[in-house]
């Protein structure tokens, strides 16, 4: 295994580091700045990039091109691999700002709906919610019935993330085979119905997906087991990825206020208790790191990944959760405030560590793999 980088993933890194600093860290005080003096009571309100930052930052992370990732070269993308994914990921992960690159499989760039989903004017989003438990498809419901003319489904309710999308790509179990398959639906199909949106986190919001008597046409028969295995996979690293980014940003700052705070005389830096946690965070940190890109670089010279991957979503989501308690810890009363970014961490690796696998399943599966050889 040579995970060292080729310069073009140097330079990769490089350009989505200097991207997120002088993009979205920077513009981070204003967004998470609090208006009002005390907040209201009951649950705080979504909040969000509005309409003219978004669409800014868009365009110019189109030009530097961190935004679709897998988009084709004949489209105006570049072949980005596994390990640079994974390195533009962590950078975004840094920051606490609501805007990732895109992820659409490269595939789905191949069908009626590539050029729009491309250009932007479509969007997709992945109904996987069957994997969000186990990390995997072993216990897929939603099934199907094959067709001359296509696949029926009947009765299917999927839990999604993005439920704004223009397209819906999700897996489905034929009846009687077991086998799956990989289907695409439009949102304006008939039989399909989303409904019940409701706030997830204070930057997300999650809704139900209802198929009722859906025809789908062949050609949107996209895939099969591996396709949609790859999937998960790739978002599991996805996760992972992002979970780093975390880890970086709330390691740098506690070492910058653990140098700079002083209390009853002594610097922080100088505490045993706040050496041996930055100590614990930067080894956490530093294993993560190799099991992310152990599972991308077998991902990239073609090798399996679904299990890597899966374990090294499980370590670094959990590793984040715990650089966000740290950060909180370490800078105190500042570390639970909203202009801060350690409480927006500390809830999105709480999320990380509930979708594509939760830690009890993914160890399961993994416990019962090693028994049996």
């Amino acid at each position: 295994m040579d995970l060292k980088l080729s310069e073009e993933e140097k330079l990769i890194k490089e350009t989505a580091a200097e991207f997120v600093d002088r993009e979205l860290i920077a513009r981070e005080g204003a967004f998470l700045k609090q208006t009002e003096p005390f907040l209201p009571p009951g649950a705080p309100a979504r909040r969000d990039l509005d309409i003219k930052a978004r669409e800014e930052l868009t365009a110019r992370a189109r030009q530097v091109g961190l935004w679709t990732l897998e988009l084709p070269e004949a489209m105006g993308g570049s072949a980005t691999s596994a390990v640079a994914q994974v390195l533009i990921h962590r950078e975004f992960g840094r920051t606490v700002m609501p805007f990732m690159p895109v992820t659409i499989p490269a595939f789905m760039f191949e069908t009626k709906y590539g050029e729009r989903l491309a250009n932007g004017e479509l969007s997709l989003s992945l109904a996987f919610d069957e994997a969000h438990k186990t990390g995997n498809l072993t216990q897929l419901k939603n099934l199907y019935r094959q067709e001359p003319d296509g696949a029926i489904l009947q009765n299917s309710l999927i839990d999604v993330f993005t439920p704004s999308a223009d397209l819906f790509l999700f897996p489905a179990r034929e009846q009687g085979t077991e086998r799956l398959g990989l289907f695409v639906i439009e949102r304006d199909a008939s039989g399909v119905m989303v409904a019940d949106e409701v706030d997830l986190t204070t930057d997300a919001t999650v809704a139900r997906l209802s198929l009722s008597h859906c025809r789908i046409p062949n050609e949107q028969l996209l895939g099969y087991e591996y396709e949609a295995g790859a999937i998960v996979a790739n978002e599991q690293l996805t996760i992972a990825a992002r979970a780093l980014g975390i880890g970086l940003r709330c390691l740098a700052a506690s070492i910058e206020h653990a140098q700079s705070r002083v209390t009853f005389g002594r610097r922080l830096a100088e505490r045993q208790a706040i050496q041996w946690m930055l100590a614990d965070l930067s080894i956490e940190l530093r294993t993560c790191t190799w099991l992310t890109l152990e599972a991308a670089w077998r991902a990239d010279v073609g090798e399996t990944y679904f299990e890597e991957a899966a374990l090294a979503k499980k370590r670094a989501a959990k590793m984040a959760f715990q650089a966000a308690d740290t950060a909180i810890q370490i800078h105190g009363g500042y570390g639970v405030c909203k202009e801060f970014p350690f409480e927006g961490f500390y809830r999105a690796a709480r999320m990380m560590r509930l979708v594509y696998g939760r830690e009890e399943e993914i160890n399961r599966a993994a416990g019962e793999k090693f028994l049996r050889q």
